[in-house]
């Protein structure tokens, strides 16, 4: 199960699976160091107002655990900034405009689900009663937790979304799926973990979360200090990752992505990049973009870290008019499905999942047809130990929880007490840690001067 409330020092024990081939030890439990996170009840601030919501509740009642709300719409009308509404299991039909904001970033107005082991049921948000995905936002200083928001499949890729264009907002444990994807910018001291995408982002160059700067990273309302973590994205469009116009010091990290057209665009400087799975883009599938096959990444950044990652791709980094990889700390473990060399690392440093001895030599294709020509590496005898899974586990998990988004509208969602979903969920987290120099942060304000290097350095 997804842990929803965090303390200040998070490190998650997974019990120890026995990977073959090469391993690192140092990196065998998940969790990470956030020092920017606030704990829910202040020493320095009066505790926010509980409020309860119901599916057979009555806007008319007082909001309280023996006589809640019906409706999260009145529940965001009706509460003020920093209060807590808990969410009783089941289908609620919102506008998705979680508000009001927080009085500050050590209170938070909090929505969260009121059982986060869903095994009481799941609460799930969806736009109206035919399922439309609904375009969700989020206030300054708000947290939203242990939500699953989306629609149809028919709605996959087409319509619905979110935008988190906040300061000190949250979102933890979430379930995002079937909709077009959502947009941040500028955002500052963002949280993002624990959650899942399925389904998002629309077309060749959309996204199934989009982490925008503002231009350029010297202007006061460029984004800033984005955390990025222990994430799942699956069957996207589009970016997976999008982390363009320049934002500044975001840390992505324990990330696991597939089927996107492109895994991860990193532009921007001070950003930490690692114990990430960029595993099978599909390319610009549908048109668009001649000669250009699909790519796990595209690294246009200014880097601290680069290290601790698997590429699934026969082009695992789009390099083409860029400088090769730089970071401040030593690139390392950086693990590859096809012989293939990216400039900057190492060569010491690439390892073939397949076992074999690593050369750098696979041409990398420039058209779908010459990738899609590209044998396919034999089955994996090296298990990363932050990520110990053969190809044949990680596949069958990314197809059943496509299948089952495919499948199940949000009522059928919100019923399911099972833990069948989560197990495949399961299969594709990854064990990282995060260490303190990864939390550099910068103000918000104009502090850093545009040299027009953004690769460079």
């Amino acid at each position: 199960m997804r842990i929803v409330m965090l303390p200040l020092l998070i490190l998650c024990g997974v019990p120890t699976l026995s990977p073959a081939g090469d391993v690192d030890r140092q990196v065998a439990k998940r969790g990470f160091f956030y020092p920017g996170y606030q704990q829910l009840e202040h020493p320095f601030e009066k505790p926010g107002k509980q409020h309860w919501v119901a599916t057979d509740g009555d806007d008319a009642g007082p909001g309280t655990k023996a006589a809640p709300w019906k409706t999260l719409g009145h529940a965001a009308k009706t509460i003020k900034g920093g209060d807590v509404v808990n969410i009783l299991p089941g289908l609620y039909l919102f506008h998705g405009g979680f508000g009001p904001a927080g009085p500050n970033e050590d209170k938070k107005t909090l929505y969260r689900a009121a059982d986060p082991s869903f095994r009481s049921g799941r609460v799930v948000v969806s736009a109206d009663k035919t399922f439309a995905s609904p375009n969700w936002s989020l206030s300054d200083n708000l947290s939203i937790q242990g939500l699953w928001i989306g629609g149809s499949f028919a709605n996959a890729h087409k319509k619905g979304g979110g935008s988190y264009s906040s300061r000190n907002s949250e979102i933890v444990g979430c379930t995002f799926f079937n909709a077009a994807g959502f947009a941040g910018g500028p955002a500052y001291d963002w949280l993002f973990q624990d959650n899942r995408m399925v389904h998002q982002g629309k077309g060749t160059h959309g996204h199934s979360m989009y982490m925008a700067g503002g231009i350029r990273h010297d202007l006061p309302w460029n984004s800033r200090n984005l955390r990025v973590l222990g994430n799942t994205l699956v069957a996207g469009e589009g970016y997976g990752f999008h982390c363009w116009h320049s934002p500044v010091s975001a840390t992505i990290a324990g990330n696991f992505s597939s089927g996107s057209y492109w895994s991860i665009v990193l532009q921007g400087p001070n950003h930490s990049c690692h114990h990430n799975v960029f595993w099978r883009p599909r390319g610009n599938v549908g048109g668009g973009d001649k000669g250009i096959v699909g790519f796990n990444g595209w690294l246009p950044a200014r880097l601290r870290r680069f290290d601790h990652l698997v590429f699934g791709s026969p082009h695992p980094v789009w390099q083409v008019g860029y400088p090769p990889i730089r970071s401040k700390r030593t690139v390392e473990k950086i693990y590859l499905q096809y012989d293939a060399r990216i400039l900057g690392v190492p060569a010491n440093q690439h390892f073939l999942l397949s076992g074999k001895t690593w050369t750098g030599k696979l041409d990398l294709p420039k058209t779908r047809g010459v990738a899609a020509t590209i044998p396919e590496p034999a089955a994996g005898a090296v298990r990363p130990d932050f990520f110990p899974r053969t190809a044949e586990e990680i596949d069958a998990a990314v197809a059943a929880i496509s299948k089952y988004f495919r499948e199940h509208d949000p009522l059928q969602v919100s019923r399911d007490k099972s833990d069948r979903l989560e197990q495949f969920f399961d299969v594709l987290k990854v064990r990282y840690h995060t260490t303190p120099e990864d939390y550099a942060t910068f103000p918000p304000m104009a502090q850093d001067k545009d040299d027009g290097t953004y690769g460079k350095h």
